[in-house]
């Protein structure tokens, strides 16, 4: 779907769209996106009060009569009668219309702004054994009893990637380097025949830190593994979601068009602070 801007919803309020896949694509973004409909909303107001504060006047009879005196003309000017209701709502800077659509647009703007960002209890919707969220779990306590180890051992980020992409992880990886974290090693793991990258940290008290990264395509379909599209939209909107239990921290989080969890049985604030900030 293409970007739209503030001047795409300027000149479809105007009725300067003129195709009809773009009108199409427009309104669908007005029905399902809830950032885009506010703006449309906000827009139209403000254009239904400037159409409002810019009606056409005539020219005061007082105003004619001078300009027409000033050319020597001698033709005469009626002043035109009108009642005292008429001349009482047509002084006032604005008119009840006007304060009703200024009235409109603060209160849709406060009903709809974004608040505070709820943290939902996303762990309890990540179910089954293709969900990442479990694997991520039990990869962790796999590795903290010995069950799975490193297939390759390694400090080097760059050798991590060529790894994860020699032996055949389609996507774009990561391997930052993290202060106070060292790099300990890497694991391709294969499910449908699809591959996927695992990455592990240990600390200088011997903390570990455990990354899977995904990329974001594999989580649409929830054919070879899964997330709860609630946890998926929290993340594209760029939010990070941490969850502790029996003694661990389970993170999500965005990095480019990879989603990564991180389960590390460090400090959770350290952990969260650290690696939600990749």
């Amino acid at each position: 779907m293409m970007e739209m801007n503030k001047d795409i919803i300027s000149a479809y309020i105007d009725g300067e769209v003129k195709d009809e896949l773009l009108e199409k694509e427009i309104l669908s973004r007005i029905n399902n996106d809830k950032d885009f409909a506010i703006e449309y909303r906000v827009h139209s107001l403000v254009k239904t009060l400037i159409k409002e504060k810019v009606t056409y006047k005539q020219t005061p009879f007082k105003v004619k009569a001078k300009i027409l005196k000033s050319i020597g003309s001698t033709t005469k000017v009626q002043s035109e009668k009108k009642s005292f209701f008429a001349d009482l709502f047509e002084k006032p800077s604005f008119s009840f219309a006007t304060a009703f659509v200024i009235i409109l647009a603060i209160a849709l703007i406060i009903i709809n702004r974004p608040g505070l960002v709820e943290k939902k209890d996303f762990a309890i919707e990540q179910l089954g054994k293709k969900n990442m969220f479990v694997q991520a779990k039990n990869n962790f306590n796999s590795i903290t009893e010995g069950k799975l180890v490193p297939q390759l051992t390694s400090k080097n980020a760059e050798e991590i990637k060529n790894f994860f992409n020699v032996n055949g992880v389609k996507y774009s990886t990561l391997v930052p380097d993290i202060a106070d974290w060292n790099l300990l090693g890497a694991v391709v793991s294969e499910d449908h025949g699809e591959k996927f990258a695992h990455h592990v940290y240990v600390s200088s008290d011997g903390k570990l830190a455990y990354l899977f990264q995904v990329d974001e395509s594999y989580l649409y379909d929830h054919e070879i593994i899964s997330l709860s599209d609630d946890l998926i939209k929290y993340l594209d909107e760029g939010n990070c979601y941490s969850y502790e239990s029996e003694g661990s921290v389970t993170l999500f989080t965005k990095m480019d068009n990879n989603i990564c969890a991180i389960v590390s049985n460090g400090n959770p604030k350290e952990i969260e602070n650290t690696f939600c900030s990749l």
